[in-house]
């Protein structure tokens, strides 16, 4: 059954809230796909709401565990992304998957703050064969709804890591025998990169780039050659292309 509420209902100024600051152990997910992607997955909603008009697909409607209704004006105020879809929904975060630095390629995101340069680069993870994401203390909340948008849903189905130690995150590659580089402006260029599996991979914002301490902790920098006098690339961009360059 599905219930309306009210622009002044305490669940709507709850929500508000809740949309603004993540509740530990929930997720605000934005966007009809989105929803029906995660349903499609086989994760069950904890709630879910849809603005006044929206013709709901009835397996999403299956999926939550209570429905609201809300008017268009309200839900659009305080919807997370700039263009909602009129299709909200409060999911369980998922459990922490702790990359065991045995085998494949995983990436630790130094100091990235922006929540959709976080979300890009786990899409790019989970589609072109990355095995985890970490995350430094700094760096964004992979969960904030930017970035569980910008990540398509990519946050529910690969190993993610928040706050993540780099000491940490490189002696699990130390004992597998694997490497450690990180993403730079100069070093080796990529076409005759090919580090040693497992591989944890450092990228750092744009501007800023990887810390000193990250630097120390790896073997050395590699580099994606630009021309026209590009000085530097989007991260998400910069990981795209090493990861497709490793399993090519």
């Amino acid at each position: 059954m599905m219930e309306q509420l009210g622009k002044h209902s305490a669940r709507v100024k709850e929500l508000r809230r809740r949309v603004r600051d993540r509740r530990p152990g929930e997720v605000v997910v934005d966007g009809r796909r989105l929803v029906a992607d995660l349903v499609r997955w086989g994760m069950p909603l904890r709630e879910l709401y849809l603005e006044a008009g929206v013709d709901p697909d009835p397996k999403v409607v299956d999926a939550a565990g209570a429905v609201w209704v809300v008017d268009p004006k309200v839900l659009s105020g305080f919807a997370p992304t700039r263009h909602p879809q009129g299709v909200l929904a409060v999911v369980d975060e998922p459990p922490i998957r702790q990359w065991p630095g045995t085998s494949g390629v995983a990436l630790y995101l130094d100091g990235i703050q922006d929540p959709g340069n976080v979300g890009a680069i786990i899409r790019c993870a989970a589609a072109l064969g990355g095995s985890a994401v970490m995350l430094s203390p700094s760096s964004a909340d992979p969960f904030h709804p930017t970035s569980v948008r910008g990540s398509a849903g990519a946050v529910f189905r690969l190993p993610i890591e928040r706050e993540a130690a780099l000491t940490g995150a490189v002696e699990r590659v130390s004992l597998g025998s694997g490497e450690v580089w990180a993403s730079g402006n100069s070093g080796q260029p990529i076409d005759v990169w090919r580090p040693t599996e497992p591989t944890l991979l450092l990228l750092g914002a744009e501007g800023a780039g990887v810390s000193g301490p990250a630097l120390e902790a790896s073997q050395g920098t590699v580099v994606v050659p630009l021309d026209r006098g590009v000085e530097s690339l989007n991260v998400a961009v910069a990981a795209g292309i090493l990861l497709q360059h490793l399993r090519s």
